[in-house]
């Protein structure tokens, strides 16, 4: 159960984007009763001890986030979602997405849960990219833009990575919810990356 969300700006795919960080997420639903509240299924007990040890009491879009366990074992299929206000559906099925990160041990192994910082990891974007193109990435997504961008030497020309930075950890939030998984243009392919994000402690 998650409680205090802000129901004017979030919604299913900001709510996947951020816990997507800490397990598998399976199911996310709105509550039409009950503005602002908000239940996840995850892929296992684990992916949600890490979600509230690292996500419970944190501040995003001017809202206190709680998150709660539920007494539900899984969430039914919702047929007719109602809308959101940001005119998104208020519930979304995520079993098969491609974003997940723990769908195997090598992936598990490579995940780093960290609680929210004003620091963001980036990665799986085109090799040669600049600090000012990483910005405007979170501005095309209508997110806060970072104050400081460093990119990483390439250890090859497949992709590139960095770190972006805000002035507080929770601009760095909205922006983590808002830009993880938003698609950037491959310069020397047809097929888009997948711009990537976790939190840095």
């Amino acid at each position: 159960m998650i409680y205090g969300l802000n129901p004017e700006k979030v919604n299913c795919d900001y709510l996947f984007n951020v816990f997507c960080l800490y397990g598998n997420v399976i199911r996310v639903k709105f509550l039409q009763s009950k503005a602002g509240v908000a239940m996840i299924q995850m892929g296992d007990s684990g992916a949600v001890e890490r979600a509230i040890h690292n996500l419970n009491n944190t501040y995003f879009f001017d809202s206190k986030m709680q998150i709660g366990r539920s007494h539900q074992p899984y969430l039914n299929e919702v047929p007719q979602p109602t809308m959101l206000p940001d005119g998104t559906t208020s519930y979304k099925d995520f079993s098969g997405s491609r974003n997940n990160r723990f769908n195997n041990p090598e992936q598990v192994a490579k995940n780093r849960t960290q609680t929210p910082s004003k620091v963001i990891h980036f990665y799986n974007v085109p090799f040669g990219i600049t600090e000012e193109q990483v910005k405007n990435i979170f501005e095309e997504a209508g997110a806060p833009i970072p104050t400081k961008v460093v990119i990483f030497p390439a250890k090859s020309e497949r992709s590139a990575s960095g770190i972006a930075e805000w002035d507080r950890p929770e601009t760095a939030f909205e922006a983590l919810v808002m830009t993880n998984h938003v698609q950037v243009e491959n310069p020397s392919g047809k097929y888009p990356y997948t711009f990537k994000l976790n939190f840095v402690c």
